[in-house]
């Protein structure tokens, strides 16, 4: 391979790493958030409406 074609691959290895999923302890983002299951709902309280540090709770859906 050329030395162009290894640039390629190794900017590409290198993107690939940005978009990797990464388990962050304490993460504010949004994107830290659990997503919903398909037997499960998630839902988000409001900061007042909290009973203690979690702010959302998970409950299961029966049909």
């Amino acid at each position: 391979m050329n030395h162009k074609t290894w640039l390629v691959v190794f900017i590409a290895f290198l993107l690939s790493a940005c978009n990797s999923p990464r388990q962050v302890t304490n993460c504010a983002s949004v994107t830290c958030r659990p997503q919903p299951e398909t037997r499960q709902l998630i839902i988000w309280w409001q900061p007042d409406l909290r009973n203690g540090p979690a702010d959302y709770s998970r409950v299961s859906v029966d049909e």
